[in-house]
């Protein structure tokens, strides 16, 4: 008799990285890891300190690897007024927002 596998549930996480005047080739860091409240209020505050830069939000699942799980949930814009949107990246999971 086979046994079917069990289900995992996975722990969902947030996080957000800025991108200096929006472009990830420039400057980048991870601000802030944690829960969705706490990440997007890092975000904005990070955002309203430095305009320059634009701060994505991410979800993700724990003990996945991140390629394969995260999600981007939201985009604030540096003082250029860059913005992810549907169209973007249709090929990149990370340039949809949900």
């Amino acid at each position: 008799m086979q046994t079917s596998p069990r289900k995992t549930t996975h722990q969902v996480v947030y996080f957000a990285q800025s991108f200096h005047r929006g472009e990830p080739e420039q400057r980048s860091m991870v601000l802030a890891i944690g829960s969705q409240g706490y990440v997007e209020t890092a975000a904005r505050a990070h955002r309203d300190l430095h305009p320059e830069d634009g701060v994505a939000v991410y979800r993700a699942l724990m003990d996945e690897p991140t390629p394969m799980s995260y999600r981007l949930v939201d985009y604030f814009s540096s003082e250029l007024g860059e913005a992810w949107h549907e169209g973007f990246a249709p090929h990149y999971q990370h340039g949809l927002l949900e």
